[in-house]
């Protein structure tokens, strides 16, 4: 039986990002040297498209969008992280730079790593390095989701599956967000969302519980 805590008593705040803490105590303390402790604000960039990536981060209580721009320069996001995983994917997959944009959506603390201590983790086979590829996987189902959810959905529809996943991140009734910024989220024009009907999105996100029940849940990593 293994008798290992997985929660570090070595440091005086919980952890809060799903990948670290699935970590047990000494895989963790051999990683926190390399940890710092952030703080994101709201509508921070914190990569731009095509950027080299010096730092991933594990978000705690804040939760980051991936943009994705197109030639007309319409944006639509690809992919929303939170406590469960890390922004930053790119570096575990071998790349130095980012195709998207990474904007905070809701303000909060994240772990930081620099890219070439996460890079270093992972050339030794880390456990650290597992916990990533169980993530990647999950990231990508939910963007395969989305991808459909943005083709054969209604704008209401959209957006009672977008207010579901932040609701759910912000652990909260109320989170501040401009419609400009929630147009450019779901891809489509700010009238898209002002106009789009309340009783429409409520019974979409009625709907949308029903049919996609796992989408905003994050892996599981025990």
């Amino acid at each position: 039986m293994n008798t290992k805590k997985r929660h570090p008593s070595t440091v005086d705040f919980p952890i809060r990002n799903d990948i670290l803490r699935a970590l047990l105590n000494s895989e963790y303390k051999h990683l926190h040297p390399k940890l710092e402790r952030v703080d994101l604000k709201l509508g921070e960039i914190i990569y731009q498209a095509d950027q080299r990536i010096d730092h991933v981060y594990f978000p705690e209580t804040a939760v980051v969008a991936m943009i994705d721009t197109v030639e007309d320069g319409a944006t639509v996001e690809v992919g929303i992280i939170g406590h469960e995983g890390m922004v930053g994917i790119n570096i575990f997959l071998g790349c130095l730079v980012t195709p998207d944009k990474a904007i905070v959506q809701i303000r909060g603390k994240a772990m930081r790593m620099k890219t070439n201590d996460l890079r270093d983790e992972l050339r030794f086979g880390s456990p650290l390095q597992r916990l990533l590829l169980r993530y990647r996987q999950a990231l990508l189902a939910v963007i395969s989701q989305s991808v459909a959810c943005s083709q054969h959905h209604t704008v209401a529809q959209r957006l009672a599956r977008w207010l579901l996943t932040m609701h759910d991140y912000a652990e909260s009734n109320e989170f501040q967000m401009p419609h400009k910024s929630i147009a450019a989220m779901l891809g489509t024009r700010r009238e898209g969302v002002t106009e789009a009907p309340v009783d429409n999105a409520g019974q979409a996100i009625a709907n949308f519980r029903t049919r996609c029940p796992s989408q905003a849940r994050g892996a599981s990593y025990s």
